[in-house]
């Protein structure tokens, strides 16, 4: 999603830092992100029944003869879904309501309906609430592809994640962040940083201004990533050396993560085939470990806060393993991204429409797949080596180191024969050896079919790149 505060002379980067907190600091830090939740479903509950309701008055209208576009006008006349300040409105009216029913013995206080705001900073409900009409807004205009109908967040199931405007840099050590409080509730806090903030530090000197702290948990660790605005800078140019290397086609696989037209200098060596480090196949054999004492562990019957401290202990050894092949897998994209972006002039790469590659052969009942079984273990190493991350990527670096980027048709570059053209299938031997029916020619399958697509891409190697982006992880 776009900002559209930012004016064209002005860009946003976000930097990322890994926390060390304490473990009374991690209580806060949970219970912020509980509060951020349940904001979020309290809002989603609101619009919900009220989307039910403008959904019924409409199908009544037209029920009775009424146009579409006069049924939908009428019903949102009597039934208006509410937005970030109405839901701030409702939910001052109601937090402060005790619950009906008779009172607990021993209890001298009445419950009230919601606890998990009390003490929190006003602004991580705030966010919230304009999460949810982010979430409703993106449905109704289906900017996305593939954008459903909204749905509450489930605890264990959803990113536990805050954001506040209140969190600031402690300037004098550059290792700790202050998180504001609230008046009558929790106090601020400060936070120690697992390194030293250097980067966000040259930012801010550079006239950059945080303008929005997202604090999340991936795994058993807590980051907090700052949205710094900052003046654009002049647009990069194309040093001599990338002009003088020109233009790279690059094909993507699963066997080999990249095959290059060009040699690649990638880790202090030139290469055109970069390995697949396949790191979800390597961790499998401990995930399905501890996947298995986890389901042993667990006491059907009751809910996760109950259950056993091994279950508990299983649960979180699961989510360190998927965090750390997580960011082993983003070193590997950020290393090959970077290389390309900064050694080219441009990249040509394949328009690949991931999500029809990776659907499941399952089928359905009355017409069930074949080899359902094989497709899935593809489909799982094409979402480990990340495409679709790999373009986004290397669309925002492009912009920031003066290359050029492009993506065209990949149909038959597998099957084309880079120096004649002829378009045989027969000419793909095997999975790596490629040799043209007409010409005889031999080269490696993956090498040509990069040839192919550096050769429809643009012939001038100075164009500007298609397509822009911010890093939302660095």
């Amino acid at each position: 999603m776009t900002d559209k505060s930012l004016t064209p002379r002005q860009v946003t980067r976000v930097v990322r830092l890994p926390l060390d907190p304490t473990p009374d600091e991690l209580l806060i830090l949970q219970r912020y992100a509980d509060c951020s939740r349940a904001c979020y479903n309290f809002a989603f509950s609101k619009k919900d029944a009220a989307q039910r309701r403008w959904t019924a008055e409409r199908d009544r209208l037209l029920a009775q003869g009424m146009e579409e576009k006069e049924a939908r006008k009428g019903a949102s006349a009597l039934h208006r879904v509410p937005r970030q300040f109405d839901l701030q409105k409702i939910f001052h009216a109601e937090r402060d309501q005790p619950l009906m029913g008779p009172e607990r013995a021993g209890r001298p206080f009445p419950r009230y309906r919601y606890r998990w705001w009390d003490g929190v900073n006003a602004t991580v409900c705030q966010q919230a609430f304009r999460d949810a009409d982010t979430a409703w807004s993106n449905w109704l205009s289906r900017s996305q592809e593939g954008v459903g109908y909204p749905r509450p967040k489930q605890r264990g199931r959803c990113q536990d994640s805050f954001r506040m405007s209140a969190v600031s840099l402690v300037s004098e050590n550059l290792r700790h962040i202050r998180i504001g409080g609230e008046r009558g509730g929790q106090k601020a806090f400060t936070v120690r940083l697992h390194r030293p903030a250097h980067h966000l530090v040259r930012l801010l000197q550079r006239g950059g201004v945080v303008k929005m702290v997202t604090i999340s948990r991936n795994g058993l660790r807590w980051f907090a990533a700052f949205n710094v605005r900052l003046p654009a800078p002049p647009a990069p140019v194309a040093t001599r050396a990338q002009r003088r290397r020109g233009a790279v086609g690059m094909d993507l696989g699963v066997e080999v993560i990249a095959a290059t037209s060009q040699p690649l200098h990638l880790k202090g060596e030139a290469t055109q085939l970069v390995a697949n480090p396949r790191h979800l196949n390597n961790a499998r054999r401990a995930l399905a470990k501890w996947e298995r004492r986890k389901a042993r562990r667990w006491v059907k019957g009751r809910p996760a806060r109950e259950q056993s401290r091994g279950w508990h202990e299983a649960k979180d050894h699961v989510a360190k393993l998927h965090a750390l092949v997580a960011a082993h897998r983003a070193n590997t994209q950020h290393h090959l991204t970077k290389a390309l972006a900064t050694q080219f002039a441009h990249v040509v790469i394949e328009d690949l429409q991931v999500k029809n590659m990776s659907k499941s052969a399952k089928g359905s009942v009355e017409a069930p797949g074949s080899n359902v079984r094989q497709k899935a273990g593809l489909n799982r190493a094409l979402l480990d080596v990340g495409f679709g991350e790999i373009r986004r990527q290397l669309a925002y670096k492009a912009s920031w180191y003066g290359c050029g980027l492009s993506a065209v048709n990949p149909a038959y570059t597998s099957q084309t024969c880079h120096r004649c053209g002829h378009v045989d299938r027969k000419s793909r031997r095997t999975r790596s050896l490629f040799e043209c029916t007409a010409c005889g020619a031999q080269v490696h399958a993956d090498i040509g079919a990069a040839h192919n697509i550096a050769a429809r891409g643009p012939k001038s190697p100075g164009t500007r790149p298609t397509a822009g982006g911010e890093d939302p992880s660095h």
